[in-house]
């Protein structure tokens, strides 16, 4: 096309943006995060509370309508902007640029409490190497170092599944926490733990130091060896008597839970976890992808896999919580809990298989692959952030290297407040006060933005912004039946910021601050704590309002105050420009002027009608 472009260097992505170097690598990576991320610790407990299969058609529908154009969505932008999500919002909507800063403050915030949970395995796991001389695991025997009274060992007669759960939480709690009795009691750090915690971020450093060339390698590592083990479980519990026992009872199929606004609440917020959306990482994602790269076929092949690898780790809970409950005839809703707790029920129930220290290790290195590649993922996320705002042309002074050695300083620094005897306390007030608020309101803003502020036009609301993003991005893609779906999937983000909205008003609406810590661990002004750390999260998103508002009406264009806000929500990918021409002085087109048969010659000069229309020049290149 004759067309002129007006380029900046966030378009020329081929020639010196990284880039994955095999779709495959990419495609790896997208999949070692939706399989970290498939809530396997939460999906049985909420099988059973609304209504077993009943929920499973609910959160099928979520991923179809839901997820699957929000995946496509952040895909298309981060392509398209080449850069993370900073400034790829700042690309679509310039008032909203500070909800992309606020995902990079999300990102480091949960990095540092998942950095947490990888200490607490690691230091299970070195409570295991250095009992690995006896038959049973540290926590299947009374010692003296963490048991109460009374304590009843895995192997007596008198021992009940009740009991081996005790078990494992006592020596959570007093040999690898060393946990005071409430939060405000903050004790001393475990020195263990902040072992822990630095042996996670080294390991972080070591996937993300040589940029994304190198993360889609280490990612081949950490998906391969997790899905291994999860099948080697799966195998294991399904050969074993009692692995049905829990699964009937989780697809027990309750049809009237369909009606109920809590079932479609908790599928629409765990999908949307499950997929690792709320974070904005699939733009850092898209954005060392080609531009013509299939963002249709990318997405749906990541929700069939999610889906896939959900199942596969459902039943293998399922299965392996099964033979527990089987084994000691206790109700479902003993074995069944949500977070790190599940995990420890896991331990408890592998602990009394045969070899438990071998089973107990497995599981343990499952959810330490696990929990790394969420922390790979976010932590990409912040560094290419920095990398964005630091450019191209500082980047021999800041290298890649020395970012990120300083970002995983920062996680390090911001993960050492979980490492002390009230550390677990403290990451539960936070991911607690941060659901509540934080992931939702980010993606609504985001998709505000994308679905009914990306435009052309200088009106606050173009009924054509997401079709605008669909056509620029099957434009850009070769595949014909992706550019004919793609169109309908995105006409949904109309409407899905009503999403996140609706579970905002029902988790505030259920809201009681006696169910975030329970046993009355957390004083009242610990609520004061946890409302701050999440508007902290929230605060760049206003502060981003506020420089952008200030900065366009003082040196914007326009001549009214109201002409120059109205740049405040026009795309800068898609910015009419004033371009400087040259008229000839004496021609048809030169206003004031009659060009005549006789007239003399003259020097033609510049000319620049600043109160003409404004000429429209298309930005990204076709």
């Amino acid at each position: 096309l004759n067309t002129e472009y007006r380029m900046s260097s966030a378009f020329i992505i081929e020639e010196w943006r990284d880039l994955w170097s095999y779709k495959g690598d990419f495609v790896i990576t997208c999949f070692a995060y939706v399989f970290s991320q498939s809530s396997l610790l939460s999906l049985p407990k909420l099988f059973i509370e609304n209504g077993g299969g009943a929920f499973a058609i609910a959160y099928l529908v979520s991923l179809l309508f839901c997820c699957l154009p929000l995946i496509m969505m952040e895909l298309s932008i981060g392509q398209q902007c080449a850069s993370a999500p900073p400034k790829s919002l700042f690309n679509i909507c310039p008032l909203l640029a500070g909800v992309g800063s606020a995902f990079i403050l999300y990102s480091l915030v949960i990095s540092s409490l998942l950095a947490s949970y990888v200490s607490y395995i690691l230091s299970f796991l070195v409570h295991l190497f250095t009992n690995i001389e006896e038959a049973n695991p540290p926590w299947a025997l009374c010692s003296s170092e963490w048991s109460t009274v009374p304590c009843v060992d895995n192997l007596a007669i008198n021992n009940s599944g009740q009991t081996s759960l005790n078990n494992v939480k006592e020596f959570f709690d007093l040999s690898v926490l060393n946990v005071t009795t409430r939060i405000e009691e903050s004790g001393d750090l475990q020195w263990m733990l902040i072992s822990g915690i630095a042996g996670s971020w080294i390991l972080v450093f070591l996937a993300l130091f040589l940029g994304v060339k190198w993360l889609g390698k280490v990612c081949y590592f950490t998906f391969i060896i997790p899905l291994l083990l999860l099948l080697t479980l799966l195998v294991k519990s399904l050969s074993s008597n009692g692995a049905n026992h829990l699964l009937q009872d989780v697809f027990e199929t309750d049809w009237n839970a369909l009606l109920k606004v809590e079932t479609w609440v908790q599928a629409f917020a765990q999908s949307l976890y499950g997929t690792g959306l709320c974070f904005g990482a699939y733009i850092t994602l898209g954005s060392f992808n080609k531009r013509n790269n299939n963002v249709f076929g990318d997405g749906l092949l990541i929700i069939v896999i999610h889906t896939a690898l959900s199942a596969l780790g459902f039943v293998t809970l399922s299965a392996m919580l099964g033979i527990f409950k089987s084994k000691f005839s206790i109700p479902s809703s003993v074995v069944l809990t949500d977070g790190f707790s599940q995990i420890l029920n896991l331990l408890a129930s592998a602990s009394h298989f045969d070899q438990p220290q071998l089973w107990s290790t497995l599981v343990l290195m499952l959810f330490l692959f696990l929990f790394l590649n969420i922390l790979y993922i976010l932590m990409l996320n912040v560094q290419t952030s920095i990398e964005d705002a630091i450019g191209d042309s500082a980047a021999k002074f800041f290298p890649r290297f020395g970012i990120s050695f300083a970002t995983c300083c920062i996680g390090f620094v911001a993960s050492l407040g979980y490492a002390s005897q009230a550390g677990f306390y403290a990451s539960q007030l936070m991911m607690k006060f941060i659901d509540l608020l934080c992931p939702w309101t980010l993606l609504a803003f985001e998709l505000f933005a994308v679905a009914w502020l990306y435009c052309t036009c200088l009106s606050f609301f173009n009924w054509n912004c997401a079709h605008l993003l669909a056509r620029d991005t099957s434009r850009l893609i070769s595949n014909k039946p992706s550019k004919f779906l793609l169109f309908p999937f995105f006409e949904l983000l109309y409407i899905l910021p009503a999403v996140p909205i609706f579970i905002i008003v029902i988790k505030m609406w259920n809201y009681n601050f006696r169910d975030i810590l329970k046993d009355n661990q957390a004083s009242p002004w610990m609520e004061l704590v946890g409302w701050s750390v999440s508007t902290v999260i929230l605060l760049p998103i206003i502060i981003g309002m506020l420089y952008c508002t200030v900065k366009t009406c003082i040196h914007g264009p326009g001549f009214t105050l109201w002409e120059k806000f109205k740049y405040t929500i026009l795309s800068p990918i898609r910015y009419e420009v004033p371009k400087v021409v040259s008229v000839p002085r004496y021609s048809s087109t030169a206003p004031g002027y009659v060009l005549l048969p006789h007239a003399p010659l003259a020097e033609p000069e510049q000319f620049n009608d600043i109160y003409s229309d404004r000429q429209q020049t298309r930005v990204s290149k076709i």
